[in-house]
């Protein structure tokens, strides 16, 4: 969860809504030195992690780490689980949390400057399990793009859930144009040891993806629209993964998310309800009108992943993302002076008349490392 990212959309808009006839001159003041709060207690067989930060001005993208805080989660049965700052405004309990379905936890923070804050308590809510992840074809050509729209259904047969929220990481794989078996390190040439024109890219969820069944007889999600993939890059052009994570929600979590989703995702019409700060379920015990960015929440996690071959879909075209790459035949004495120009050696060859030579390309077009890892992950099959 990134709460900053969501919040500045949130500021964003009301600096416009509050410029709307007048000079705009960003940033928003008032709401920049605010203590924002990420915290999501799971089942997920990992320490729970909290982490603390300063809200900033829009015109920037700093993280400002709330450091040196006293932090601990505390269950309503009088249970008490130390956090220790591991690394910058970020701190995990010291062991792993097992935390109980319907057992009720609350978060208490109290920074360095001596100020105390605490959640509302949470009930540890159980997450229906995933019924089924998809994807189907689409051509938009009022965008111009076509590619595959992924789709989420889920049900809760006892009718107790009703409200979800959904985060997603995706892998892709690529490969660059050359396939370098070839060295030259202190004059000398070497083979390759490992290949690094195959590698893979990662990405994660920024939007916020929520849905609800309440309006419906029974709790059942069919085909959530969760993520639309174009031919505009390269993610589907070789392997494609994506993995999703489902949480319950309460009602009032919901909404919440609702109101956080239509700041920061929509600019909307002077005609729109003016928005305002999002409070969550944090607060200044000693400071009410303290204004404290974030939610604290808790339910288990449900996951699916879903792996894509371009072979499943045959209507797709991709451009070319390595139009731009040359290569040059050289001789053997020539080396080194292409690798001193930033040329990098492929592979042996030969020249026009026969010689042996060498093929020499831009680093990019050779060395997948440049933008993606060339460790295949372990889900990867």
């Amino acid at each position: 969860m990134k709460y900053n990212h969501y919040i500045k959309g949130s500021i964003l808009l009301m600096v416009l809504f509050a410029n709307c006839v007048s000079e705009f001159d960003p940033p928003s003041q008032g709401y920049e030195n605010l203590l924002v709060v990420e915290a999501f207690l799971s089942n997920e067989d990992a320490p729970f992690e909290v982490t603390l930060s300063r809200s900033t001005p829009i015109d920037t993208t700093a993280f400002v780490p709330e450091s040196g805080a006293t932090v601990n989660l505390e269950s309503a049965s009088g249970e008490i689980y130390a956090l220790s700052e591991t690394s910058s405004g970020v701190y995990h309990s010291n062991s792993i949390i097992d935390p109980q379905i319907g057992q009720e936890y609350r978060l208490m923070v109290r920074t360095r400057s001596g100020n105390q804050y605490e959640s509302e308590y949470v009930t540890m809510r159980e997450t229906p399990a995933i019924d089924e992840l998809t994807f189907e074809y689409e051509d938009r050509p009022v965008q111009g793009v076509k590619g595959l729209q992924f789709l989420i259904s889920t049900s809760d047969p006892g009718n107790n859930t009703w409200y979800y929220r959904y985060e997603y990481d995706e892998t892709w794989m690529f490969r660059t144009p050359y396939d370098s078996y070839l060295i030259w390190e202190d004059g000398e040439l070497f083979q390759r040891q490992e290949r690094i024109n195959t590698c893979w890219k990662f990405d994660e969820s920024t939007n916020i993806r929520i849905t609800t069944s309440k309006n419906l007889t029974a709790d059942i999600i069919k085909d959530f629209p969760l993520l639309f993939v174009s031919n505009e890059t390269d993610r589907l052009k070789t392997r494609y993964s994506l993995n999703v994570k489902q949480y319950s929600l309460s009602e009032q979590s919901y909404n919440y998310w609702v109101e956080l989703q239509k700041a920061t995702e929509s600019l909307g019409t002077l005609f729109d309800p003016q928005p305002s700060i999002i409070r969550g379920n944090i607060s200044n015990i000693n400071d009410e009108s303290e204004v404290v960015l974030g939610y604290f929440d808790a339910a288990s996690i449900q996951q699916a992943r879903i792996f894509v071959n371009p072979s499943e879909f045959d209507r797709i075209t991709f451009p070319n993302y390595y139009s731009f790459c040359l290569d040059s035949i050289v001789s053997p004495g020539q080396i080194q002076e292409m690798v001193d120009a930033n040329w990098m050696l492929v592979s042996e060859t030969t020249n026009e008349a026969g010689f042996p030579a060498y093929l020499f390309s831009f680093p990019v077009c050779v060395d997948c490392r440049f933008a993606g890892s060339n460790v295949k992950p372990d889900y990867w099959y």
